[in-house]
């Protein structure tokens, strides 16, 4: 049998499958299909800084364009995110914060043009009123039965809520009991009602201290009978007065209520009633 001669025409043969070498036309579409998606990638980095104007006015639009080009994650990491991402991301925390600190600048401002209002100085309190409500008194006088320290007597007893007639009694019994003397002494007892016995402190040769000590010692003696208190503070007159407090409390053994009255009436009218 001969031989096939060497120039015979080779027969073409049709490959089919996967492994299908490409025509030169889908070459050219498969490389324009890699090249279109980096083109448009391309088109959109060299859009942003043109678009980043529209961002101000449409915050929460930024805000989706930046989670889209970060993969589309809700609140993407800008660290992880694109170049264009992180851009609108920077752009938007730059905008709070200059937002945040013009908004301290202006209320500084506020502050400094408008200062609160000073406090208003609150007037000065009077000058309380003597206990009971009386207003002092001066005595002036010097005639009649009157008893020394007559008017620092009068003082104390106003100063402390006794009346001026009730204080008036008292002085006239202390006329009685010892001449307005604090350093007197007599038979068992002393001082200006002629306490018996005399307390320990009450006469020590500082007729001074001795008549601030006994004008106190008073107030605590008239307090043993308080029940009689009203009654004195209510006499009509020094002498009903200078009654009142030798009977309810001085208790004299020898009342001697003439002398008493009289020097009671001098006292008050040394001290203008």
């Amino acid at each position: 049998m001969r031989p096939a001669p060497t120039h015979a025409r080779k027969r073409k043969l049709k490959r089919t499958g996967r492994h299908t070498a490409l025509s030169p036309a889908q070459k050219v579409a498969q490389h324009a299909g890699r090249v279109a998606p980096a083109v448009a990638v391309v088109g959109v980095l060299t859009a942003l800084p043109q678009m980043q104007h529209l961002l101000p006015t449409a915050p929460r639009a930024a805000g989706h364009v930046t989670a889209s080009l970060a993969g589309g994650a809700r609140g993407a990491d800008a660290s992880r995110a694109g170049p264009a991402s992180r851009a609108a991301y920077w752009y938007q925390h730059a905008k709070g914060s200059a937002a945040a600190t013009a908004a301290r600048n202006a209320s500084a401002a506020a502050a400094t043009a408008h200062p609160p209002a000073a406090r208003p100085v609150r007037p000065a309190r009077k000058a309380p009123k003597p206990p009971g409500g009386h207003p002092a008194v001066r005595c002036t006088g010097g005639s009649g039965m009157l008893p020394a320290n007559y008017a620092a007597v009068i003082g104390f007893l106003t100063a402390h809520g006794y009346t001026r007639n009730a204080a008036a009694g008292i002085a006239g019994n202390i006329y009685q009991e010892s001449g307005g003397n604090p350093e007197s002494v007599g038979s068992g007892g002393g001082g200006l009602i002629g306490w018996t016995p005399l307390p320990g402190g009450f006469v020590t040769g500082n007729p001074g201290a001795d008549l601030r000590t006994q004008l106190a010692a008073i107030l605590t003696f008239n307090q043993q009978w308080a029940q009689y208190l009203p009654a004195l503070n209510a006499a009509a007159s020094p002498a009903q007065a200078a009654d009142i407090y030798v009977s309810d409390f001085e208790r004299a053994g020898i009342p001697a209520a003439a002398n008493r009255e009289a020097a009671a009436s001098a006292v008050a009218a040394a001290c203008g009633w």
